[in-house]
C-alpha cells in the first residue's frame, strides 16, 4: 500500500505518520502513555463537593423514598432497596439539586457526574416502575424463560415455565392465607364485638417498620438542608385490619435504641396491653426481616404469652420474600402522602400529621413521649430474659408459619408453607424454673435510651436550628445543648 493511499484511508496527516514511525523505531510497540497520567485534573471534584452530592442524594431518598416491602437485600447489593416515586428521574432530581445549590457557596456538579456518583455509591436507591416486580426469584425466572425461548429446547422451556408457575402458586397460597386471616378476624369482630358487645375470639394483626421521617421538613424544601442531616424519628406500625386501624409508634432519635428484637417486642407488648381487643386466638403477620421479626427472640416472646395465659393460641405467619406487601405499607403510604405536603418543624407537629393523615382516622399516632415529656412505654431486655427459659428453633428462617397453644406450653408447630407437613419442636428448657413466666406482670429489666450524643446535639443546634422559623419551634427541635461543645481532634 502506498503512503498516499494509507493516509487517505485512515484519515491521517503526514506529520502524525512520521511521529508514529519515530516512536515505533525508538520505543517499540508499547502503547504511549497519556501525559496527564498520575496528575489530578484541574476540573476534578474535591472531596467536599462529592460529600455534598452524596449527602443530598441520601437525604432526598430518606424524605421521598419508600423501602422495598419485600425486604430483599440482593437487589441493592446488601442494602435495603429504596424506591423513589415513578414520576421522578435522574434529570428531575438533578434540577432540584441545582436549585438547592443556589443558596450554597460550594461548586455545582453537572448531570453526568451527578448520575455517576449516584450509581456508584447508591445502587440501592432506584426509581419505582409503573409495574415494578419486587421479587428477585420472579426476575430470575423471567430471565430463564427468555433464555429458554431464545435458545433452549422444548423441555427447557417447559421446565422454566413450571418453575416460575410453582413459585407464583406458592406466593398466591400465602397471600390467600393472609386474606383469610383478615376475613376470619372481621367475622369474629362482627359477631362478638358489635352484636353481643363481647371481646372477639380471633383477631389478626400485622406490623412493620417504616422508613424514618425527618424534621424540620417543608413541602417546598429549603435547598441547603438537603446537604445536612435533620432530626429523625422512627415509625413502627401495628395494623388491625378488621377495624381498620393502625397504631404508629413515633420515636425520636434520642429515644430510639435501634431496630432490634428487644425494641420490636417492647412495642408489641405495649400494643397488646393497651390496644389489643382481648382476643384469645391471635393471628399475626410480619415481613421476613430476620433482625427485627423472624428470629428466636420474637418466637420465644409469643410462647411466653401463651404460657402466661395472655393468649390461648397464637398463629404467626410470613409471606414469601418479595411478595410481602401488606396493610402496614398502605397506611405508611397514606402517612407519607400527607407528610410530603406539609410543613413539619417539631415532634408535636409530626404527631398531628400522622393523626390527620387519613379521613376515617385509620392512622393513630402513639408518641414515645407525651406532652409533658414522660415516656409512655418502656423498653425491656427481652432477649436475655427469654433465653433463660427457651431453646432456639433450628433453621427458623426456612419456615413461614408457626403455631403455639397454651395447652402445650413451650411447643411450636412449624411449617415451611401453608400446605406443608407440620413439624413439632419442644423449645421450653426442662432444667429452667419457668414459674416466673406464669405471671404476665413479671417483666425483664428496663432499658433506657442513650439519648443524643454531645456531637449530635451541637450539630442540630449549629446546622439545623437556622432552618426553623419560629423561636419556640427552634427550642423544641434544636435547643441549645446543656453539655460542653466537644473538641475536635
Amino acid at each position: 500500500m502506498c503512503r498516499k493511499f494509507f493516509l487517505l484511508y485512515y484519515g491521517e496527516s503526514l506529520d502524525r505518520l512520521k511521529r508514529k514511525q519515530k516512536y515505533l523505531i525508538e520505543t517499540g510497540t508499547v502503547p504511549p502513555a497519556h501525559g496527564n497520567i498520575g496528575k489530578k485534573p484541574k476540573h476534578a471534584c474535591s472531596k467536599e463537593v462529592i460529600k455534598a452530592v452524596l449527602s443530598f442524594i441520601s437525604n432526598f431518598a430518606a424524605i421521598h423514598g419508600l423501602p422495598d416491602p419485600g425486604r430483599d437485600l440482593r437487589a441493592g447489593k446488601g442494602k435495603l432497596t429504596i424506591y423513589l416515586p415513578t414520576i421522578m428521574n435522574y434529570m428531575a432530581i438533578h434540577r432540584i439539586y441545582r436549585k438547592s445549590m443556589e443558596g450554597c457557596d460550594g461548586r455545582l456538579v453537572e448531570y453526568h457526574t451527578f448520575r455517576r456518583l449516584w450509581v456508584e455509591n447508591f445502587p440501592h436507591i432506584v426509581f419505582s416502575k409503573t409495574k415494578s416486580d419486587l421479587c428477585m426469584t420472579c426476575e430470575e425466572h423471567k430471565k430463564q424463560i427468555n433464555m429458554a425461548v431464545a435458545a433452549g429446547t422444548e423441555e427447557e422451556k417447559l421446565e422454566a415455565i413450571e418453575n416460575a408457575k410453582e413459585h407464583l402458586l406458592s406466593a398466591m397460597k400465602e397471600r390467600t392465607h393472609y386474606r383469610q386471616c383478615i376475613e376470619v378476624s372481621k367475622q369474629s369482630l362482627l359477631i362478638k364485638g358489635e352484636t353481643q358487645k363481647r371481646k372477639p375470639d380471633t383477631m389478626h394483626y400485622s406490623w412493620d417498620f417504616a422508613q424514618q421521617v425527618h424534621y424540620p421538613y417543608e413541602d417546598h424544601q429549603v435547598g441547603p438542608i438537603f446537604f445536612k442531616s435533620p432530626r429523625t424519628a422512627q415509625l413502627f406500625g401495628v395494623c388491625c385490619e378488621a377495624l381498620p386501624r393502625q397504631v404508629n409508634y413515633l420515636i425520636d432519635e434520642a429515644d430510639f435504641p435501634g431496630k432490634g428484637a428487644d425494641t420490636v417486642i417492647s412495642m408489641l407488648h405495649h400494643f397488646f396491653s393497651c390496644y389489643g381487643l382481648g382476643e384469645r386466638h391471635l393471628l399475626l403477620t410480619a415481613d421476613n426481616c430476620t433482625g427485627q421479626n423472624k428470629n428466636n427472640a420474637v418466637l420465644h416472646y409469643l410462647l411466653y404469652r401463651t404460657i402466661a395465659g395472655l393468649h390461648a393460641k397464637i398463629d404467626w405467619s410470613f409471606m414469601l420474600v418479595g411478595h410481602t406487601k401488606f396493610s402496614p405499607d398502605a397506611c405508611f403510604g397514606l402517612l407519607k402522602k400527607k407528610y410530603r405536603r406539609s410543613r413539619v418543624y417539631t415532634y408535636r407537629q409530626l404527631i398531628d400529621i400522622i393523626n390527620t393523615s387519613t379521613v376515617k382516622e385509620c392512622n393513630i399516632c402513639h408518641p414515645y413521649r407525651d406532652g409533658n415529656g414522660i415516656a409512655s412505654f418502656r423498653y425491656h431486655a427481652w432477649i436475655k430474659w427469654l433465653e433463660k427459659y427457651f431453646r432456639k428453633l433450628p433453621g427458623i428462617t426456612s419456615y413461614q408459619h408457626f403455631s403455639m397453644d397454651s395447652s402445650n406450653p413451650g411447643v411450636v408447630i412449624a411449617k415451611r408453607y401453608v400446605d406443608s407437613e407440620p413439624k413439632t419442636f419442644e423449645l421450653l428448657k426442662k432444667s429452667a424454673d419457668y414459674s416466673a413466666l406464669l405471671d404476665g406482670s413479671n417483666l425483664p429489666r428496663k432499658v433506657s435510651p442513650a439519648g443524643l450524643s454531645p456531637e449530635r446535639q451541637w450539630y442540630l443546634y449549629d446546622r439545623i436550628r437556622e432552618h426553623i422559623p419560629d423561636p419556640a419551634d427552634k427550642d423544641a427541635t434544636s435547643p441549645q445543648p446543656a453539655v460542653e461543645r466537644p473538641i475536635k481532634g
